[in-house]
């Protein structure tokens, strides 16, 4: 919820006279079609992602940065487009959804001294801005319309994505394993070695696996006697995961294994194949993909004809170098 709030205060800052760091001489950061889209209104939207984006990390470097404005730019384009094209649709906007935002913003601010000195042309530029916002929305979802997806539809994607519906394969693991700190000297990595070469030993020569976990590791799982449960051999890496693919179920590993958390001895107690789901089991699901990835394809797919059916002139050298 602070998140929230912080957000609707980049918003109302932008909307309210945010001075945009430079503004330059001509037209504008853009022309759609002849019709100007102002370096105000663009210094505006980048200060308010920026916000967004970078608010809880330091600032980019330059060519990041320019990147990112770029970036900026498009979108504010394809926000043109999609207005005009909502406007073109004779869409309404919704004016309960208004009257519920405006007053969120009022009840957030009244009271204030700026509120006090600014409240209605807040209001004013607020208005505008979440007309616009309905408009977006109404046409967004027109954009994104499909119809829905037919039994072929449902299994031409099922079978194009078959890892998608597939459950990985999982292994169970036992580990012992014998801590230490990355910093630590050579010395201390070749003890831990050493002990955990002595304890596969003992094991190897009879001596039970758990008991030796409940005795030397550090892993949370030596209460279980190292018996970690089923993985998804994806979470492993390096030489652990080497390591595990060449075990079969029930192999101990030859060697004690160097792993970021120190040093371990592993055993695979079972593995479980991959299983493929049935697409009578996974049919929502499938539906459900293949609709989103519809509504994406449909959707860029709009957004480059109405791209595609209009002039559109950017200020290349504006976005090449950083305002003043």
């Amino acid at each position: 919820m602070r998140y929230i709030a912080k957000f609707m205060t980049f918003v109302l800052l932008a909307l309210i006279g945010f001075s945009s760091p430079a503004n330059a001489e001509g037209a504008g950061i853009a022309t759609i079609d002849g019709e100007f889209v102002s370096y105000d209104e663009f210094e505006r939207m980048v200060y308010t992602e920026a916000r967004q984006t970078f608010y809880h990390a330091a600032m980019p470097d330059e060519a990041t940065y320019l990147a990112f404005r770029r970036g900026v730019a498009e979108k504010l384009v394809e926000r043109k487009l999609k207005l005009r094209e909502a406007r073109r649709r004779d869409l309404q906007p919704n004016q309960e959804y208004i009257a519920l935002e405006l007053a969120k913003y009022e009840a957030q601010y009244a009271g204030t001294e700026q509120w006090e000195a600014e409240g209605d042309e807040m209001l004013e530029r607020l208005a505008v801005y979440f007309e616009e916002e309905s408009l977006l929305q109404q046409i967004d979802a027109e954009l994104r319309h499909v119809n829905e997806p037919s039994d072929t539809d449902i299994r031409e994607y099922y079978e194009a994505n078959i890892e998608k519906f597939t459950e990985p394969e999982q292994v169970r693991l036992s580990v012992i394993l014998l801590p230490v700190v990355a910093w630590a000297d050579g010395a201390t990595w070749d003890a831990a070695r050493e002990k955990a070469a002595g304890i596969l030993a003992d094991i190897n020569d009879g001596q039970d696996f758990a008991d030796a976990a409940r005795e030397y590791s550090g892993d949370p799982s030596a209460a279980n006697g190292g018996d970690m449960g089923y993985l998804h051999a994806g979470v492993l890496d390096g030489e652990l995961l080497r390591v595990v693919t060449e075990l079969d179920a029930g192999e101990l590993c030859a060697a004690p294994v160097t792993v970021l958390e120190g040093v371990v001895l592993v055993r695979v107690e079972d593995r479980r194949v991959p299983q493929r789901h049935a697409l009578e089991k996974v049919r929502d699901r499938a539906a459900g993909l293949w609709r989103r990835d519809a509504e994406q394809s449909e959707y860029e797919a709009a957004i480059a004809r109405l791209r595609d059916a209009s002039e559109i002139v950017m200020d290349d050298a504006y976005l090449e170098k950083l305002p003043n």
